[in-house]
């Protein structure tokens, strides 16, 4: 397998997935922001979105209160830790991240049936469910 294209073929699609999802007001790093504090479930807090998205501290600051002054999240004070806040998603910011994601379904579902034979459809398939394992290598010994 040659690796350098593979890569080339995944990031253009990727590329071609940010694309679509820039054709609105939030930034793509915003979107990763949001997306990362969906994820994260309730459990956000700036140091966990930081790790999950590698954005420096300062950046991801910027980042938050950018966010915040649009109304797209909250912050809630721990009770316990006055020095750690909770980061979720306002209606607002939830209604944005689903707009944005389902514009990029819309694309990819379109190319998908565009461009792919059914049997092509069923290999991108397939081939999901191995991009969602190498996601979660860590460079440490998988079982």
């Amino acid at each position: 397998m040659d690796i350098s294209l593979f890569r080339g073929r995944f990031t253009r699609l990727n590329k071609r997935l940010r694309q679509q999802a820039q054709n609105h007001p939030e930034t793509w790093s915003q979107m990763l922001v949001l997306s990362a504090i969906d994820h994260l479930n309730g459990m956000a807090t700036p140091s966990k979105i930081a790790d999950a998205e590698n954005i420096r501290s300062s950046n991801l600051a910027a980042l938050l209160k950018e966010l915040e002054a649009r109304n797209l999240i909250t912050r809630t004070p721990d009770t316990e830790d006055r020095r750690r806040s909770w980061i979720g998603l306002s209606a607002q910011g939830r209604e944005a991240l689903q707009a944005s994601r389902a514009r990029r379904d819309e694309w990819l579902a379109e190319a998908v049936q565009a461009c792919l034979s059914a049997s092509e459809r069923e290999q991108l398939e397939a081939a999901g469910l191995l991009m969602e394992k190498l996601s979660r290598y860590s460079g440490a010994e998988q079982s």
